[in-house]
């Protein structure tokens, strides 16, 4: 099948020993990344499903393939169920993270998640990071610009112009949004977006830019709900090597505590350079989401060399 974990075979034995590979895991933005501006996938679902399969047959454990992103949970369920890459989620810009129950092992995590979640025909363990939504709007509701700016108090007819075409994708994009706010900055001046940030960060929030919307959260962004997953795919202490790939500020934290970095080089404006400066980052030659096949074709030797650092006691 094409959904995760793919496996080729999960050990082997040596003297007696069995020796567990470490499990891969993949975790992709969306927006700029995995997704155009248009929508448009780097290739059809069934090219992107065949690569997937090809760099899973080249791995001896399993191979997860998951989305981070500043989207929601039903959001990338939804994607996830169209692409059949059904894997792990960080949703809301690391606000919250989700896996399938039947991912975990019984008794893999110490820490019980917050909800069980029925996504179609899934099961999610849910686990949140973040204060809620509702607090959020609580303590920035004496900003005029904050206020505005919030997708959730547009009107229908408004939402449509920004792209919101059917009452569906408002409930997955907006009304399913728990634990952040969906800000367009299309409605604020420079001084007011510099304003709001000062205002943010003083009252302990995280504003981030994530492709065309500002994501804020209390979140500390996508790398704490990555540690998490790490620590939950780890099996008798082998831990699973991490590649992540994004192409904006939001996803710094995400490649920075990710094993191998790839980092998307945007159309007319190059690589984000706060992702490009982070310690071995991989700056892909492809503009745009065609960065992601390439990413594919890098994946394998690029964690092949963790496990070789690794083994040498050069990484963790």
């Amino acid at each position: 099948t094409t959904g995760a974990p793919h496996r080729r075979s999960h050990g082997g034995t040596v003297r007696g020993v069995t020796q567990v590979h470490p499990p891969l895991l993949l975790l992709s933005d969306v927006d700029g990344t995995l997704l155009g501006e248009d929508g448009a996938l780097p290739a059809p679902v069934r090219t992107l499903q065949r690569r997937v399969r090809e760099v899973a047959s080249q791995w001896p454990g399993a191979v997860h393939v998951g989305l981070a992103s500043s989207r929601t949970l039903r959001e990338l369920t939804v994607l996830q169920r169209a692409l059949g890459l059904l894997g792990p989620c960080i949703a809301e810009d690391g606000a919250r993270h989700a896996l399938d129950v039947s991912t975990l092992a019984p008794g893999t995590t110490t820490v019980p998640p917050d909800t069980t979640e029925s996504h179609g025909q899934r099961e999610l363990h849910c686990w949140a990071h973040a204060a809620s939504a509702q607090l959020l709007r609580d303590t920035m509701a004496d900003s005029p610009a904050f206020v505005r700016a919030d997708t959730l108090q547009r009107s229908m007819a408004a939402l449509h112009a920004l792209g919101f075409r059917t009452r569906g994708s408002v409930r997955r994009a907006l009304e399913a949004r728990r634990y952040s706010v969906l800000l367009d900055p299309q409605v604020w001046t420079p001084d007011e977006l510099t304003a709001l940030r000062d205002r943010s960060a003083a009252r302990g929030l995280q504003l981030r830019r994530g492709g065309r919307w500002f994501t804020l959260t209390t979140a500390g962004g996508k790398g704490p709900a990555l540690r998490a997953l790490r620590h939950q795919l780890t099996r008798s202490g082998v831990i699973p090597v991490v590649a992540a790939i994004g192409n904006e500020e939001n996803d710094q934290s995400l490649l920075a505590d990710a094993d191998c970095r790839f980092v998307i080089r945007n159309p007319h404006r190059g690589p984000h350079p706060v992702l490009s400066t982070i310690p071995g980052a991989v700056v892909l030659d492809a503009d745009g989401i065609g960065g992601w096949m390439e990413m594919l074709d890098r994946l394998v030797p690029a964690a092949t060399a963790v496990l070789a650092a690794r083994s040498t006691g050069a990484l963790r």
